[in-house]
C-alpha cells in the first residue's frame, strides 16, 4: 500500500496511542487524505536525512481543534510495516510503499513486567489517560509493546525491534532491564 509518511522521533507500536499537533501544510494534507480514504499513514523514523526502513501504520481515531487553533489528532498503531520506494512529493511530504509485517503472537500472563508497567502508568497519569479503559497489564504482547514505546531507545534499536518476527527478544530485553534495575 502506498501511504504518506510522518517522520517523527516517536516510537509507537500496534495498539499504542498518542496525540499529535498538526501545523505544517504537508501534514495537514496528509491528515485530510488519510481521513478521506481511511487509509491511515506511517509513523516513520529518520536516520539523518533518510527515512528508516521500518515504521508503524497508524490510523486517526480522534481529532480536535486545540486551544491555539491548531489541529490535534489522536492516532493508534495498527501494524508494523516495512517501507520501500520512499520519496518526497513536491510539498516535501514523504511517501512510500508499506508492507504490513505479521503481528507478534499474544502471550497470556505478563507477571512482573505488567506490574512494573502498571506502576509506571500510575506515576504518569497523563500518559495512561490516552489508553482509557484499554490497559492490558496481563497481556505480555501489550505490555512489551508499551515498554518499548516508553524506553529511551536509539533509533537503530527501535528499528531492530520493529524488524523482529516475534516478541521473544523484546520480552528478554525488558526483563533484563527490570532485573538490572533492582540490583
Amino acid at each position: 500500500m502506498h501511504l504518506g509518511l510522518f517522520p517523527l522521533p516517536l516510537f509507537l507500536l500496534p495498539g499504542g496511542v498518542t496525540k499529535l499537533r498538526i501545523f505544517e501544510p504537508r501534514y495537514v494534507r496528509l491528515v485530510k487524505e488519510s481521513m478521506a480514504s481511511d487509509s491511515g499513514f506511517v509513523l516513520a523514523m529518520k536516520d539523518g536525512d533518510a527515512i528508516c526502513r521500518f515504521g508503524t501504520h497508524v490510523k486517526i481515531v480522534d481529532f480536535e481543534t486545540l486551544s491555539d487553533g491548531l489541529l490535534g489528532i489522536t492516532i493508534r498503531g495498527i501494524s508494523r510495516v516495512a517501507l520501500d520506494n520512499i520519496g518526497q512529493e513536491e510539498d516535501g511530504l514523504w511517501v512510500g510503499d508499506a508492507e504490513a509485517l505479521e503481528n507478534w503472537d499474544e502471550i497470556e500472563g505478563a507477571g512482573i513486567l505488567g506490574e512494573a508497567l502498571e506502576s509506571v502508568f500510575e506515576a504518569h497519569p497523563e500518559h495512561a489517560s490516552q489508553y482509557h479503559e484499554e490497559k492490558h497489564f496481563d497481556d505480555m504482547l501489550w505490555v512489551c509493546q508499551r515498554w518499548l514505546e516508553i524506553l529511551p531507545l536509539a533509533n537503530n534499536q527501535r528499528q531492530w525491534f520493529l524488524s523482529q518476527k516475534d516478541l521473544e527478544e523484546a520480552k528478554q530485553f525488558i526483563s533484563l532491564l527490570l532485573t538490572e534495575e533492582k540490583i
